[in-house]
């Protein structure tokens, strides 16, 4: 067979792929947050179909309500969560900074195997003034770190303001986006291409449900354990692990920011290793357990895979290719099998 005989919708979907990430690339702030929006908007259609499902509520007032509750759920994390942060950052680094610290305070607090390992062949004096220094660089980073964010501020508002708009206006674009999807693909196989796009978008909805279900039980493992471990704020740390894990695996990592500060700032030494071990445990049960095992078999990839995919596109794309890492995967398996294992065959 000749190469005329290759369905051209094959090239068709890698330049939208190619475009998207010359995008990306030329602006990550704003097609980050583009694509941010289409999956908060899918993230907003989940409720909106159960809300639906009641009497005397059309598709449009059930998005409508869908999108007030996500909204307020996202506005009620992030006023939440800059406060603690702050305030127990500054009461922590204003301590570290002006405290002589004692190493025998600091030892006390370690379980005895820890406090033998770190004193071991050591005086008190080395073991303090390495504990110094270490202190010392982590109040110089923290410091560093809070005031490199100010100059952030305005991209990170512009992409929140995209992000939100993008993310209202495309919930209620769906059915203008369903019945003129067939302009975008070539009329000889556009049946087969459309039906090509509406199988992946529900794989889509797939992953989305799924993620919700592993955010709900990381939120719920996340605030036992803070609460066992005695941690402030306790439940909220919970609710945000829930939902900054709808970005899979971001739950624990940006949780353990405020966890971090409250532990030490609270704790010392030992509330941190209390803190840690709550989120090594969420992290790994996460990482092996429920990822692996719900969006593994829903969106018949091995967990392996999946784990590999978002490393590969966290390192290639940033958050943006953490969240879309699985969405990738499962394209690209479709579409090899539909559109190039056909190329193949034909030539």
């Amino acid at each position: 067979m000749t190469e005329k005989n290759t369905d051209p919708a094959l090239w068709i979907f890698i330049l939208y792929l190619a475009l998207v990430v010359i995008m990306y690339r030329l602006s990550p702030t704003i097609t980050g947050a583009l694509i941010l929006g289409l999956y908060l908007s899918m993230i907003i259609m989940v409720p909106a179909r159960l809300i639906a499902k009641i009497k005397f509520i059309g598709e449009r007032v059930s998005l409508i309500i869908s999108s007030i509750l996500v909204f307020a759920v996202l506005v009620v994390t992030v006023y939440q969560i800059f406060p603690i942060v702050y305030d127990e950052a500054s009461k922590l680094f204003s301590t570290l900074s002006s405290t002589d610290i004692s190493i025998e305070e600091l030892l006390a607090q370690l379980p005895v195997f820890l406090r033998d390992i770190i004193g071991s062949g050591k005086s008190n004096d080395a073991v303090t003034e390495q504990l110094s220094n270490l202190i010392s660089t982590f109040t110089s980073y923290g410091m560093n770190l809070m005031n490199s964010i100010l100059p952030m501020i305005p991209n990170m508002l512009t992409a929140i303001v995209i992000f939100i708009i993008t993310a209202t206006y495309i919930s209620t674009l769906k059915p203008v986006f369903r019945d003129n999807l067939w302009r975008f693909f070539p009329a000889s196989t556009r049946n087969k291409s459309t039906g090509f796009v509406r199988e992946y978008y529900n794989s889509i909805k797939t992953f989305i449900s799924g993620q919700l279900i592993i955010a709900f039980i990381v939120g719920l493992i996340v605030g036992i354990g803070m609460t066992i471990a005695g941690i402030p704020y306790a439940v909220f740390l919970g609710f945000l692990a829930g939902v900054t894990n709808l970005i899979p695996f971001f739950g624990v990592i940006i949780t353990s920011v405020p966890a971090i500060f409250l532990a030490l700032a609270n704790y010392g030494l030992f509330g941190l290793i209390r803190v840690g071990i709550v989120l090594i445990i969420a992290n790994q049960l996460e990482s092996w357990v429920l990822s692996p095992k719900i969006q593994g078999d829903r969106m018949e990839l091995n967990w392996f895979v999946i784990l590999l995919g978002i490393l590969l596109f966290g390192s290639l794309f940033g958050i943006v290719g953490v969240l879309f890492a699985v969405p990738i995967m499962v394209f690209i398996k479709e579409f090899w099998k539909q559109y190039v294992q056909d190329a193949f065959r034909r030539n």
